[in-house]
């Protein structure tokens, strides 16, 4: 979980994928919402993928801390794994 940009953001890890889930929650509505997707984290050229269309403009202006925070969760998931 980060705040980034005012939103509380989760990033989950899928089975056998180099991508992290995000959802947003919407701490007035009491809800979580789908956001999108941090993608190709295996490589030096991970990117922000969103399906939330009222979220895409929100998502571009904070895209690169959303990445960043990615790229650390990732690293944390994986990092027993290169052993």
């Amino acid at each position: 979980m980060a705040v980034i940009g005012g939103r509380r953001l989760y990033f989950e890890a899928l089975p056998a994928q180099a991508r992290l889930r995000i959802t947003m929650a919407h701490v007035w509505a009491g809800s979580v919402e789908a956001l999108g997707s941090v993608i190709r984290l295996d490589t030096a050229h991970p990117s922000l993928r969103v399906c939330a269309p009222l979220e895409v403009e929100w998502a571009a202006r904070h895209m690169d801390e959303i990445v960043a925070e990615a790229i650390e969760v990732w690293a944390a998931l994986t990092r027993h794994c290169d052993g």
